[in-house]
């Protein structure tokens, strides 16, 4: 009797280690009591991103019966953080938006799947741009697609200027005619953050030159150039303290008659200066037009429910919808397909940036960028008010990226 009692008890036990690893493989898979997969999208949009990704949420749900996808918030500042934490523990999201140029740390933390098997049946990346693709590949496999993109441009005042600078001379001497008393020619972020370097460097790339030479005589000329504006008073002293939605207040009150800004900020100048005359360029260049990439990617989580997640992809880049999705949220195509639809293309300042977009790149600088950074926007705020010249500016910010650009 005590014998069968023991080996009963001893059934119960292994009965419910089956029944309870069962229950832990159903919810690793994502399945909820009603029979649907329950997919968790992590993002960091606020405000009019937040609400739109909402609407297209909610539409989804109610025409997939099997899936439902619930969106989590994790603050900007702390997504790549909590991916990494997640990654480590093997409990991530099936879904991640994020931003464009993480794609690569991510996929190489070991964050992101390979997706590159649905990207390829899909025809996704048929019309999208090359440079678009590459930041969205590692060792030649797709890690995420663009939901949308946006760049910088050179933003300029229509009653001052009738033709834009094209470039860098042609910048220096027009600023120098624009400027005036109450009005300065030129206007950058030269702040001690992202928003120095994202205004900067595409005059860096526009040399051929890049983080890995800034040694070089290119490099140089680039820094050169902003040294020698603000030396002028082309440039108001107060850049190097100004981020880009400062330096967009100095352009649409009249402070400044041109100013290096970013497609986002279309909505506040139409908003605060609806009378304001004014329109956009490329940047002016030294040997070829450049600009830097921004936007959000979409991408599915290492080892998650990647059939269902991938619907959700293809249902936001419908062709239709991902229209709808542009024209709600201010941002920009990543491919021919829908940059040359009329609404880009008959509308001088949108198809101005769907222009820039194509010849834009990111940085690439992954799980090093705040380093890299750093060490850019310090040599243009040691160049400005630092006392040193641009070369020596560059020979420091150099010593710091070279060692890190050798270890990777």
């Amino acid at each position: 009797m005590k014998r069968k009692l023991i080996l009963f008890v001893s059934l119960l036990i292994i009965l419910s280690t089956i029944l309870i690893g069962c229950n832990g493989q159903s919810q690793s898979e994502g399945k909820s009591s009603n029979g649907k997969v329950t997919l968790d999208l992590w993002h960091y949009w606020t405000d009019n991103l937040e609400s739109t990704l909402k609407k297209y949420v909610e539409e989804f749900n109610k025409t997939h019966s099997k899936i439902d996808i619930e969106l989590t918030y994790v603050p900007y500042s702390e997504l790549t953080q909590q991916l990494l934490i997640g990654a480590t523990g093997g409990d991530l999201p099936d879904l991640i938006i994020g931003g464009i140029n993480e794609v690569q740390f991510y996929a190489k933390s070991g964050i992101l799947e390979d997706i590159s098997e649905k990207v390829k049946n899909s025809g996704e990346a048929e019309s999208m741009y090359e440079n678009i693709i590459e930041i969205h590949k590692v060792d030649g496999k797709f890690y995420g697609l663009p939901l949308h993109t946006n760049a910088v441009a050179l933003f300029y005042n229509t009653d001052l200027i009738k033709e834009p600078p094209t470039n860098w001379g042609e910048l220096t001497q027009m600023a120098q005619e624009l400027t005036t008393e109450n009005r300065y020619g030129f206007a950058a972020s030269a702040h001690n953050s992202q928003h120095g370097t994202a205004s900067w460097i595409p005059f860096l790339w526009s040399t051929g030159s890049d983080v890995g030479d800034l040694e070089s005589s290119e490099a140089i000329s680039a820094l050169k150039l902003w040294e020698n504006m603000y030396e002028k008073n082309l440039m108001s002293k107060e850049v190097v303290n100004e981020e880009l939605q400062d330096i967009n207040v100095d352009f649409y009150t009249g402070k400044a008659a041109m100013m290096i800004g970013g497609s986002w900020m279309i909505p506040v100048i139409n908003a605060e200066a609806p009378d304001l005359n004014w329109s956009v360029a490329k940047i002016p260049k030294d040997k070829e037009y450049s600009s830097v990439i921004g936007g959000e990617s979409i991408a599915i989580g290492k080892g998650q429910n990647v059939e269902e997640s991938w619907k959700f992809i293809e249902f936001m880049l419908e062709p239709e919808r991902q229209m709808e999705w542009l024209k709600a949220t201010g941002n920009y195509p990543s491919g021919s397909k829908i940059a040359n639809k009329p609404y880009f293309q008959e509308n001088n300042v949108r198809k101005t940036f769907a222009e820039v977009i194509k010849t834009s790149q990111g940085y690439g600088w992954g799980q090093n960028h705040n380093e890299i950074n750093t060490a850019i926007y310090t040599a243009i705020q040691d160049a400005l008010v630092g006392g040193a010249t641009a070369k020596e500016a560059l020979k420091k910010a150099s010593n710091t990226i070279t060692p890190i650009l050798e270890e990777n």
